[in-house]
């Protein structure tokens, strides 16, 4: 069995989606969950007294994944082209105590391309691009135009016992609420891409895994708010990553695999070398399926920063100073993951979790969470989603974007409820609400955020 389609991205690396499902679109989250959960309900399924099958996973061919119906075909590529017109009312475009509300239209397009090469090796594309507009505050329009994080190009390779994934994945964005430690900013322009391999290896009692991940995270214009412009150039951010991966996992028992990964990374920064810092992360996994429709993930280890003058994740941005050094900081991090399928209608997921990040925007973080999320496939039209999270977060270094120092420790709260209909085979509704609020020690910095989304899509 395989732990991870590629090899997990370390603290330095943005959070992204697995390369293998991003041809799943904008309800790429929830539409993962039920995956998650039907795949291992298909393991359940196929064993016997509970067992956890292992046929080699390399030569497995997840078939569903590849579309079979396309707009149109070139040769032998199927190309299939979508588009969505996204209205938000969000009463806190800032992300302040005292937030300004806000009306944004996005539409969007993209286009989705599989080529099958030969019966097991395929190359799969899938780009977004779109563009905001806000009506209230017309100075957040100078540059809205984004690229979905869900963009990217993967060939996968199969050879016998051996599966070799190459990947690239890119975005341009500009939104902050995923960053808990930004407020009293509307954008912060960023494009990432991450380009490497990944080499797994089944040999029926132990599966080796090793990847490569090269990281660009690189500064667009400023980080803007609805009254101008809060940091004119941030452009000291912008830095590359380099990481090596590995993991050695095999079948300890009917129901349970068990291996061990690790990772070592190196961040450069060009503008401000004393941020430079290398991290090492080693540690232990499980998977364990503990009926036939849970499935139970473990992991855990150590983690470490060697840094150069600066702390890892502290640089200094114009002329506000960042959070100055104070030593090579180590930590841990813990994940405990439980995917449940309760029927052929409801699956959900329950993640608490101990991370110790470092990332170009939060800066050196650790935070103690907890999330879940379900979906409920209601009839073959419509679905209904819902998610909530609850993270405890300390900031170690940082940067201060928003002019007020580097972010105080803080404690945030989420959850969203969203509905997705299907009107005809081409025209899809959805309906979303979203809740987000921040308290943090320097009370200033505490928010409150209301978000109402519909979509109107369509795939021709």
């Amino acid at each position: 069995m395989h732990r991870r389609t590629f090899l997990a991205t370390p603290a330095t690396l943005p959070r992204r989606r697995a390369t293998d499902n991003f041809l799943r679109g904008r309800a790429g989250d929830r539409r993962w969950l039920a995956a998650a959960a039907l795949f291992a309900g298909c393991f359940a399924s196929q064993a016997d007294a509970q067992e956890v099958p292992r046929p080699s996973y390399a030569r497995q061919v997840e078939k569903k994944s590849l579309p079979t119906i396309a707009n149109f075909k070139v040769g032998e590529v199927l190309l299939r082209v979508d588009a969505s017109m996204t209205t938000e009312f969000v009463d806190n475009v800032d992300l302040t105590q005292n937030g300004k509300p806000d009306l944004i239209f996005t539409p969007q397009v993209g286009i989705s391309a599989t080529w099958a090469m030969t019966k097991l090796n395929t190359l799969q594309f899938r780009a977004g691009l779109g563009y905001s507009y806000y009506v209230n505050n017309p100075t957040l329009n100078r540059q809205t135009t984004t690229i979905t994080p869900d963009s990217a190009l993967v060939f996968n390779v199969y050879a016998g016992d051996v599966k070799i994934s190459f990947h690239d994945q890119f975005g341009l964005q500009q939104e902050t609420t995923s960053q808990g430690t930004l407020n009293g900013l509307a954008q912060v322009e960023r494009f990432t891409n991450t380009a490497g391999f990944a080499v797994l290896w089944d040999t029926n009692d132990v599966i080796w895994n090793f990847g490569y991940d090269h990281f660009n995270f690189i500064t667009l214009g400023g980080a803007n708010s609805s009254s101008g412009t809060a940091a004119a150039s941030y452009s000291r951010l912008d830095h590359s990553t380099d990481q090596f991966s590995a993991s050695i996992a095999t079948k300890a028992g009917s129901t349970v695999i068990v291996g061990i990964e690790g990772t070592m990374a190196y961040s450069d920064y060009p503008k401000q070398s004393g941020s430079n810092f290398t991290s090492v992360q080693a540690g232990l996994f499980s998977e364990v399926q503990l009926t036939k429709y849970t499935h139970m993930f473990l992991s855990g280890g150590f983690k470490g920063y060697y840094s150069g003058a600066n702390a890892p994740g502290s640089v200094t941005v114009g002329t506000t100073t960042a959070q100055p050094a104070s030593g090579d900081p180590t930590g841990f991090y813990a994940n405990l993951s439980l995917v449940h399928r309760m029927n052929r209608f409801y699956s959900d997921q329950l993640n608490i979790s101990h991370s110790d990040d470092v990332e170009g925007l939060s800066g050196h973080t650790q935070a103690n969470s907890v999330r879940y999320s379900g979906i409920w496939q209601v009839n073959r039209k419509m679905t209904l989603g819902m998610s909530m999270f609850v993270e405890d977060v300390t900031v170690l270094a940082g940067s201060a974007l928003s002019g007020g120092g580097v972010a105080s420790d803080f404690r945030r709260f989420g959850a969203s409820l969203n509905t997705d209909f299907k009107i005809s085979e081409h025209v899809g509704l959805s309906l979303g609400y979203q809740y987000l609020k921040k308290q943090a020690v320097r009370a200033t910095e505490g928010y409150t955020q209301n978000r109402v989304t519909f979509t109107l899509g369509y795939r021709f």
